[in-house]
């Protein structure tokens, strides 16, 4: 397997633990181990923010300026009604801004991914609609670092695609990931499911240039509709042009630089990456190799987490040590997943301690081998509370270039139970 050159939202915010990190220095804050909360963040560690709105955190960016950009979407609290939000806060955990769009008069807006620039700005990806559960549009928005949307990308920041959807007659549509190219171009990948009997689905690639047109010379007028459909999850953009469309276990596929559907899949140096998200939870190691992680059975009236590796051409790898495991407490469930630059596996969930008892975050590492880094936390786990008693677990997960890692998620509003609150964590990486 060839040696690989990520440039997922992770590979990039990673990048400064080779660089720039001073492990001396960060063993000697205090005598902290790694997963121990940083007491500099918030409230000993832990940050709540509530809204008076539902807010459904997707991906936790670091800002040049060292700022936590949390991209969620933010609603009022009934099913899927909301609109694609950025909030910011400063290094320690201060809210400092809120940003928040809608597309046209649609009321369902739903972000799933996001990736940043080398500039800074930040694109976020997801679906739109007017009528709840017929997300007929693929919808992005480019923000500038400080939170506006940026005028140079589509209309007035904002740009949606809707598809001919052949095969369905409901016209539904579901977003997976988004790859950001080392040429500033975009490409995303989504699905629709069969509308009637007998019908294939439909799995949709799409390529988009950097001002947010879509990119003629791919597929048809920039779009792959591709009937049957493929197994639709992680992007990945290969040195020679081509698009790896990893689906989970056991599953791969490769369209041409051209958007066009190969016989077999070719194992290849990989250039870009998409980053994971609940859709896909799929991340890339340096070797070119996918980690996924998922809940699993973990018996009588249990739930457990469970990661597995496999190869870029969907074989699942024996080597990694697959096994079943909870963050401390009786039951658990997935939620998020990071890779660090040295290989090790980040795995983020939730956690309960009986099984009607309060959730908690909890998170794991995993050395690459699939085994448990256990200078981390306790034997390799950790679970944290919160102030209010039904948090929900982990959504999303940062490794800053300190190596400190935060990890954001939600949970039921002590005041209303209607709507969720945006909760943090931020713990010692070394």
């Amino acid at each position: 397997m060839k040696k690989t050159r990520l440039l997922s939202i992770t590979g990039l915010l990673a990048i400064g633990l080779m660089f720039g990190f001073n492990l001396a220095q960060a063993q000697s804050i205090g005598g902290e181990h790694a997963g121990t909360l940083d007491p500099t963040f918030g409230t000993g560690g832990t940050v709540t923010t509530r809204l008076g709105v539902t807010v459904t955190p997707v991906a936790a960016i670091e800002q040049s300026n060292r700022n936590i950009a949390v991209v969620a979407g933010i609603g009022d609290g009934f099913p899927s009604v909301s609109d694609f939000g950025l909030l910011v806060y400063s290094s320690n955990g201060t809210l400092i801004g809120r940003s928040g769009v809608a597309f046209g008069s649609n009321p369902y807006n739903n972000p799933i991914a996001a990736a940043v620039q080398p500039n800074g700005d930040i694109i976020v990806a997801g679906t739109s609609a007017s009528v709840i559960n017929e997300a007929q549009e693929f919808a992005f928005a480019r923000f500038t670092p400080n939170g506006q949307l940026d005028p140079t990308f589509g209309e007035g920041g904002l740009v949606t695609t809707i598809f001919n959807n052949p095969c369905c007659e409901t016209g539904f549509m579901t977003f997976s990931s988004l790859l950001l190219q080392p040429n500033g171009q975009i490409v995303v990948a989504g699905s629709a499911p069969p509308g009637r009997r007998n019908s294939p689905g439909m799995m949709v690639l799409a390529r988009y240039n950097a001002n947010g047109s879509l990119d003629t010379t791919f597929g048809t007028g920039g779009v792959v509709e591709q009937i049957p459909p493929v197994n639709t999850g992680a992007l990945a953009l290969l040195a020679n042009g081509s698009y790896l469309v990893e689906g989970g276990p056991g599953s791969a596929s490769e369209f041409s630089s051209t958007g066009v559907l190969q016989s077999t899949v070719t194992p290849g140096t990989v250039v870009a990456a998409s980053q994971p998200t609940a859709a896909s939870p799929i991340v890339f190691q340096p070797n070119g190799d996918y980690v996924t992680a998922s809940t699993v059975g973990g018996g009588f009236q249990k739930t457990e987490v469970e990661a597995f590796r496999f190869s870029e051409t969907g074989v699942e790898d024996p080597s990694f040590n697959s096994f079943k495991f909870n963050f401390g407490g009786v039951t658990s469930g997935f939620g998020a997943i990071a890779l660090q630059s040295n290989g090790e596996i980040l795995v983020a969930g939730s956690s309960a301690l009986t099984r009607s008892g309060q959730g908690l975050f909890g998170v794991a590492r995993l050395d690459s081998n699939g085994e448990f880094d256990t200078t981390f936390g306790t034997g390799g786990t950790l679970t944290t509370t919160f102030a209010g008693s039904n948090s929900l677990g982990v959504g999303a997960l940062l490794i800053q270039t300190d190596g400190k890692i935060v990890a954001v998620g939600g949970e039921i509003d002590s005041q209303n139970d209607n709507i969720l609150d945006l909760t943090m964590a931020r713990y010692f990486g070394n």
